[in-house]
C-alpha cells in the first residue's frame, strides 16, 4: 500500500496534533485513532485523541483508551481525521468542527472528497478492509517499531470492520497484516470475545426484545427491527449496548438487507444497515444524511421514530426492487 509522501511530510512537520474519528465510533475508528496517536508520540509529537461523545465501554480496555479526551487540552496545529472524511461527522467539539486548522484525512470509505480544499491533505484507500490497514502502513513508513500495544489496537480495528475476517472486504493483505500483528503476543480469542461477543445481562434482555420484534420479508429479503426509548428504559440499557445487534438480523437465512432502528431519544433515531449481496446500503444511508460502505452503513435522523422507519424502509425496498430487476435483466442477457 502506497502512503502519500505529502501526508507523511504533513504529520512530521506538525508539533501538536489532535486525532479524531466519526460520531458513534466503533472498533476501527477507536483502534485506528489510538494506534496513530501511539505512532506519532513515538516520533516526538504531542498528540491527543478526541472523542467528544466518549469511548464506548466495549473499547475502553484498549491500550491508551483512558487517555482519550472530550476536548483537547492544548491548541493544536494539525487535526487528523481517521475513518472519517467530513468535519460535520467528526466526533469533535463544535469549535473544532468549524476549525480553520490544517486537516489530514485517512479513511477507507469510498467517497468523493474535495482534495483541493485549502489546508487539507486527503488519503482515501477504498481497497483497505479497515482504516487500520492504512495506519499500519503509515506506521511502517514513519519507521515506528511495532509494539504489543500498537498491534492490539490495530488488530481490534481489523476484526471490527471485517467481522473477525468473514466479511467479503477481507483480503490476503488483511490476513497477512493480522498474522504479523499476532507475532507481537496479542490474544486473538480475548479480542474477538470482548469486541464482537461480550454483552451485559441487561443488554441480553434488550437483544431478546429486538429479536422478538423482528420482521422478515421473504419476498424482498428485508429483515428489520426497532428498539424504542421505552425498550432502553425498561432494560436499563443505552444505545451503546446495541453494538453488533444487527448481525443477528443479517444472519437470518434469506436476508439481503438488515436494518435496525434505535430511538436514542425523542425525535432522535439511529439507523444501522447491512447488506449481504449487491445492494448498496451506503447509497440508501446517504439519502438520509449518513454514509458508510456498500455493505455496512448508517444514518441519524432527528425526526419521529415512525416517520424514520417508514421512510428508510421505503428506500431500502426500492433499492432491493432495483437490484432484483438488474439481476433478472442480467440473467436474461446471459440466456440470450
Amino acid at each position: 500500500m502506497r502512503v502519500p509522501k505529502r501526508l507523511v511530510e504533513r504529520l512530521l512537520s506538525a508539533h501538536r496534533i489532535v486525532v479524531s474519528s466519526h460520531i458513534n465510533p466503533e472498533g476501527d475508528a477507536i483502534g485506528s485513532a489510538l494506534a496513530l496517536a501511539m505512532a506519532l508520540k513515538a516520533k516526538g509529537k504531542r498528540v491527543e485523541v478526541i472523542s467528544h461523545e466518549g469511548v464506548p465501554r466495549r473499547y475502553a480496555f484498549l491500550p491508551d483508551a483512558e487517555t482519550v479526551r472530550s476536548a483537547p487540552s492544548f491548541t493544536p496545529d494539525l487535526l487528523v481525521l481517521v475513518d472519517c472524511a467530513e468535519l460535520a461527522r467528526a466526533d469533535l467539539p463544535e469549535s473544532l468542527r468549524q476549525t480553520s486548522l490544517p486537516v489530514t484525512v485517512i479513511d477507507h470509505h469510498p467517497k468523493t472528497v474535495d482534495r483541493s480544499r485549502k489546508g487539507w491533505v486527503v488519503w482515501i484507500e477504498p481497497t483497505a478492509a479497515a482504516t487500520a490497514e492504512m495506519i499500519a502502513a503509515l506506521t511502517a513508513k514513519l519507521g515506528v517499531p511495532m509494539t504489543k500495544e500498537l498491534a492490539t489496537c490495530l488488530y481490534a480495528a481489523l476484526i471490527s470492520d471485517t467481522g473477525v475476517f468473514h466479511f467479503r472486504n477481507t483480503t490476503p493483505r488483511t490476513l497477512r497484516l493480522a498474522a504479523s500483528l499476532l507475532e507481537h503476543g496479542i490474544d486473538p480469542q480475548e479480542l474477538a470475545y470482548r469486541i464482537m461477543e461480550a454483552r451485559s445481562f441487561a443488554a441480553t434482555h434488550l437483544l431478546a426484545r429486538m429479536l422478538q420484534k423482528a420482521h422478515f420479508e421473504p419476498e424482498t429479503g428485508l429483515c428489520w427491527s426497532v428498539l424504542t426509548a421505552k425498550d432502553f428504559a425498561q432494560t436499563g440499557t443505552t444505545d451503546e449496548d446495541t453494538e453488533n445487534f444487527i448481525n443477528f438480523l443479517r444472519a437470518v437465512e434469506g436476508t439481503k438487507v438488515a436494518v435496525l432502528f434505535r430511538e436514542a431519544a425523542k425525535n432522535y433515531v439511529k439507523v444501522s444497515l447491512r447488506a449481504i449481496d449487491s445492494v448498496d446500503v451506503a447509497a440508501v444511508a446517504r439519502q438520509f444524511g449518513g454514509g458508510g460502505h456498500p455493505a455496512a452503513a448508517g444514518c441519524r435522523q432527528r425526526k419521529p421514530l415512525r416517520f424514520v422507519v417508514t421512510a428508510v424502509l421505503r428506500a431500502v425496498r426500492h433499492a432491493l426492487f432495483n437490484e432484483s430487476n438488474e439481476q433478472t435483466k442480467s440473467e436474461g442477457e446471459k440466456r440470450s
